[in-house]
């Protein structure tokens, strides 16, 4: 079950997720990324409804907002508003780092946070095991799995910066409510 002290790693980047605090609303998520590692943790994406704010306790790197790249290092925090596109803050590489995430969900579905959380999760241990192929920026290969993917973060107001909106909504709504309809899962159990 998803809950405060539940733990992934990104098999990708060897980086380890913690899960810190978790509300209907609001929720602390840690990184501790190793040294070495400087490729983004989630692809660029932007919110509706959803504010994040990143504090870096350790390392140094850098984070994307609306397409402008800029360095933060300990001890500074930056918010990423809803609606901007963005890129959360990653590694430059020369050493480790850790960052919490502090999102706040202002209009939430139900169990929007555990939902989205839950479903990285899933993909991580899924991809480490081999039981899911992964897109090179981290979506489920899958066309019916991807229409779910989007389905559910639609739905908690996340979106791929690729896709305009109302787009994505469209195909969560159709292609990921068929891939629900057909008994395909992309949330294991054990993080609901």
């Amino acid at each position: 079950m998803l809950e405060p002290g539940s733990k992934a790693t990104n098999p990708r980047t060897g980086s380890q997720w913690e899960l810190r605090e978790l509300g209907d609303s609001h929720y602390v998520l840690r990184y501790a990324i190793p040294a070495g590692v400087s490729v983004p943790e989630i692809a660029e994406h932007y919110h509706v409804g959803w504010h994040e704010e990143f504090k870096v306790h350790e390392g140094q790197g850098f984070y994307v907002l609306n397409g402008q790249k800029h360095a933060i290092s300990a001890g500074q925090t930056v918010a990423l508003p809803e609606r901007a596109r963005h890129i959360h803050p990653y590694s430059s590489g020369t050493g480790a780092m850790v960052i919490d995430q502090i999102g706040t969900v202002s209009d939430p579905a139900p169990n929007a946070i555990r939902e989205t959380l839950g479903f990285f999760f899933t993909m991580f241990d899924w991809e480490a095991e081999g039981r899911i192929k992964l897109d090179r920026i981290g979506l489920p290969r899958h066309p019916m799995k991807f229409a779910l993917a989007g389905r559910i973060l639609g739905r908690a107001g996340g979106y791929d910066a690729r896709v305009p909106k109302a787009l994505a909504d469209i195909g969560g709504a159709t292609f990921g409510r068929l891939a629900e309809l057909l008994g395909y899962q992309i949330i294991d159990p054990k993080w609901r």
